[in-house]
């Protein structure tokens, strides 16, 4: 009856308490059942046993409470012990079991740092250059702004100019989409040093506002203002680099005067390192000086910053509306509307760079896909140990935490190999890279990337690992502990699962070969092109004058020729050109173009591709006229020109152009030219250029002499004294002296770079596929092993169990092979733009790509060819 009564009285809800919650309300009612059966041996009536017990014990509710505190913290603490406990003895056998199994694991944590390495490497240089370029406030509104002409450019060159101050101004007032607009400009400029020598150096001009547009503030001294552009604008700022090269980092720098192209200009500042001009990649600039919107006769590059909600194509209409109002060129002028691009899109290998990211994308699954192959295959060797292990009482749930546990310590090594690599591989590309990609310089490792790829390798590593391990515990035990349970439906699953990992692994590989092929031969191409002129022992030399004394062309003028009259008595010189493009680069007049006599193209836009030249230009190219003779009048009422094949031959196929007009209208007031002359076809901008762009040559004039072409016996070292002889014509004048073989050169070393790391990318790859599909043969081998030794014993030819092997290597290559061509036809859409003289659809390169999976198939079933081919019959029965 008492016992009944207890239990009445602490007829509680236990239905989700925890086990220690019981424990405490059993212990309390065994008290109580104690301290009553004492009372009633005591004397005590049975009705009144229960009630004095609890009286005595005091609060029933306070001290169960208590008690229940007391066992949770208790409970708590032991659970903490007991989870610490079991994460130590986890991972430690975590690590034994890696450490037995070195080859297998040396290949896992190689094949995860590759793919996590040139993952987080490629997709850092994405990040600093295409998503995150410039570090100001509110980076994904800022844009920057030119002018391009608007009429029915069929050209597909993208040229840009730059707003006038009037226009920008005129921006500045009514684009009100716009929170802030800056202008800038960038130029070289020259610095006496202290051996008197002149050093050049980059100068910016921004407005007074660009540091609050940057969120940043002088490092010490202050910055310029209205009123020191008002006062002629005689001051500047240095950076930070150039202030500690220089200057000793002195402080006492500010105040003190120093002279750039013979004029004075007081330091008032120090811009700190993190300040970064506003040009993707830009390395820095070494004075910041102040830029004159008042001032009408200049133009400038100009970066803005978006209000928010406001779209890119509402803030270009805007300011298109500002610049007609204040735009009083009238309607015959070429119309110019403005362009808003962000940053990303003025990177030059923007194109590259979002194909290098797909690239190393497919390294990073073909990496994924090994680790998973790999993976799987472990799983199926290990059946039999977690077999042993149900068998002896290990609950699924205690397995699936030791699988998980190696996994992430697999990943974690891993991953940290991957980001020394990643960092190291980053630094090698910056490194190696050419001058023409220097904005690569301002990449860095991104933190965000590489967790991103961490991220992959952990789910593939974790979803493979552990899962495959749990569906070969799932076996009968009894099944797998059998002798001879390797060949069960469960390992042939695994098996199919393996086979559609490497399938997929040669088809992605497959993909990457065909790309890297087609841009190898592109390469080939380049370097191969016929120029059209001899570059070999040519070369520009550029003069870099005081702007203050050779601001008029014509004193520019007098000083070249002179300059190159002299430098020409120099010994080992054969000829010496002055003209407005030195190869390499291009001069456009843009227009409409007309012919004299023939209807006028309304509504059109050309580029045409000009240069100023005299009469020794083709004599020292080592070019010639094909029609025509060489200007008879270089004055500029003659208005004669010569022309280029390709030019003639677009305008008048099968004629002759000699004695045809024409001329490149704007306002439909300019002098008509006459052709007297037609030159070869040269890539005189490089290769890769289209040598049978439209090109116009006129003579020499003082506002187009801007730099001296050379040709040399060949020996470099003849024009060394062009320096001195520049020195010694004006203290402040230096002369910049470049081969010009090696400028072209370095045109291709862009596509070179691309083309390098994307082989580096396609060789990872097929070493990856390459060991999927021996892990695959070998695998396959080693469960046919009895069956082998069976064969063989009944007399079957080894060289057909060797086929047999083959065969299967070779249907996975075929299958994986098919589907990259597939993929591949695709995927070359992407580097179609990057191609010369290869087509997208290019049979040469899909065939290589075949021949270079076939190889890599054969190579990897070798080794598990030759081990069925050494199996013992008698052995190979006995081991089962």
């Amino acid at each position: 009856m008492i016992r009944a009564g207890i239990r009445r009285a602490f007829r509680l809800p236990l239905r989700g308490r925890h086990r220690w919650e019981r424990d405490v309300e059993d212990e309390i009612k065994l008290h109580l059942t104690l301290r009553a059966e004492q009372l009633m041996a005591a004397g005590v009536s049975p009705e009144h046993a229960y009630d004095e017990a609890v009286r005595r014990f005091g609060a029933l509710t306070e001290s169960r409470a208590r008690l229940v505190d007391a066992a949770r913290h208790r409970e708590a603490s032991m659970q903490r012990a007991e989870y610490w406990e079991d994460l130590r003895q986890d991972l430690a056998f975590a690590f034994r079991t890696l450490a037995r199994q070195k080859g297998w694991t040396a290949i896992t944590l190689i094949t995860l740092a590759l793919g996590i390495g040139a993952t987080t490497a490629v997709f850092s240089a994405v990040s600093s250059l295409l998503l995150h370029p410039l570090p100001y406030p509110n980076a994904n509104r800022v844009v920057f702004i030119d002018q391009q002409p608007s009429e029915g450019n069929k050209s597909g060159i993208s040229v840009s100019i730059l707003p006038s101050a009037l226009v920008v101004r005129a921006w500045r007032e009514r684009a009100h989409s716009f929170e802030a607009l800056e202008g800038y400009n960038t130029t070289d400029l020259s610095l006496r040093t202290k051996s008197g020598e002149p050093s050049t150096i980059t100068s910016i001009r921004v407005f007074p506002s660009f540091l609050s547009f940057a969120g940043q503030r002088p490092l010490f001294g202050r910055m310029f203002d209205s009123t020191d552009v008002a006062r002629g604008g005689h001051v500047l700022l240095l950076s930070e680099a150039f202030w500690r090269e220089r200057f000793g980092a002195d402080r006492r720098v500010v105040g003190n005067a120093i002279a750039l192209d013979d004029t004075l200009y007081t330091v008032i500042g120090v811009m700190p390192a993190s300040l970064k001009s506003p040009s993707v990649g830009d390395a820095g600039r070494d004075v910041w000086m102040p830029l004159d919107i008042r001032n009408n006769d200049i133009g400038m590059r100009l970066i803005g910053r978006l209000r928010p909600g406001a779209s890119v194509a509402v803030a270009a209409r805007e300011l298109d509306s500002a610049s007609a109002a204040v735009d009083g060129s009238g309607a015959k002028r070429l119309p110019f509307i403005a362009r808003v691009v962000t940053p990303a899109q003025t990177v030059s290998f923007r194109d590259s760079l979002v194909m290098l990211t797909g690239a190393v994308a497919l390294v990073m699954l073909v990496a994924c896909a090994n680790v998973a192959h790999l993976l799987m295959a472990r799983a199926a060797v290990r059946e039999r140990e977690l077999a042993v292990r149900i068998a002896l009482g290990a609950g699924r749930g205690r397995l699936f935490r030791q699988l998980l546990t190696e996994s992430l310590v697999l990943t974690s090594v891993g991953a940290l190999l991957g980001f020394g690599i990643g960092w190291a591989g980053l630094k090698v590309i910056i490194a190696l890279r050419p001058r023409a990609l220097s904005a690569l310089d301002a990449a860095h490792l991104d933190v965000t990337t590489g967790l991103i790829a961490v991220g992959l390798a952990v789910v593939s590593a974790v979803a493979f690992g552990v899962l495959g391990a749990l569906q070969s515990a799932r076996r009968s035990t009894h099944g797998a502990l059998k002798t001879g349970g390797s060949g069960s439906s469960a390992s042939r699953m695994h098996a199919r699962g393996r086979a559609t990992l490497v399938v997929s692994e040669m088809a992605l590989s497959a993909t990457l070969v065909v790309g890297a092929t087609m841009l190898v031969r592109s390469v080939i191409n380049l370097q191969r092109a016929d120029l059209g002129f001899d570059p070999h022992g040519l070369y520009h030399i550029e003069l870099v004058l005081p702007r203050a004394r050779f601001a008029d062309a014509a004193a520019r003028t007098v000083f070249l020729d002179e300059f190159a009259s002299r430098l020409r008595s120099a010994s080992g010189i054969k000829s010496i050109s002055v003209d407005m493009t030195p190869p390499g680069w291009r001069n456009f007049s843009i227009g409409r173009f007309e012919i004299q006599g023939e209807p006028v193209r309304t509504g059109t836009t050309e580029f045409i591709d000009i240069n100023s030249i005299d009469g020794d230009y083709f004599k020292t190219m080592g070019m010639r006229l094909t029609q025509g003779t060489m200007f008879t009048d270089t004055s500029k009422a003659a208005g004669q020109a010569i022309i280029n094949a390709g030019f003639a031959r677009a305008h008048w196929p099968g004629g002759s152009a000699i004695g045809h007009r024409v001329r490149v209208a704007q306002s439909g007031d300019e002098p008509w030219l006459t052709i007297v002359g037609v030159a070869n076809e040269a890539q005189t901008s490089g290769p890769g250029s289209e040598s049978s762009t439209p090109l116009l040559y006129w003579p020499s004039r003082p506002e187009g002499r801007r730099s001296i072409i050379v040709r040399t016996s060949g020996d470099a070292q003849l024009l060394t004294h062009a320096k001195t002889l520049a020195r010694s014509m004006d203290a402040q004048a230096s002369a910049n002296v470049t081969s010009v073989e090696r400028d072209l050169a370095q045109a291709i070393s862009g596509p070179r770079f691309v083309m390098l790391i994307l082989a580096v990318f396609t060789g990872l790859a097929l070493v990856l596929a390459a060991v999927g599909m021996y892990g695959v043969m070998a695998y396959t081998v080693a469960q046919k092993t009895r069956e082998i030794g069976i064969r063989v014993a009944l007399g079957a030819p080894r060289q057909r169990i060797a086929a047999s092997i083959l065969v299967r290597g070779a249907v996975l290559a075929l299958v994986g092979s098919t589907l990259g061509m597939a993929s591949a036809t695709w995927g070359t859409r992407l580097i179609e733009h990057q191609l010369y003289g290869v087509a997208r659809s290019d049979i040469a390169s899909f065939a290589a790509a075949i021949v270079v999976l076939a190889a890599t198939a054969a190579l990897a079933c070798i080794v598990p060819t030759r081990r069925a081919l050494a199996v013992d019959p008698m052995t190979a029965i006995r081991a089962e």
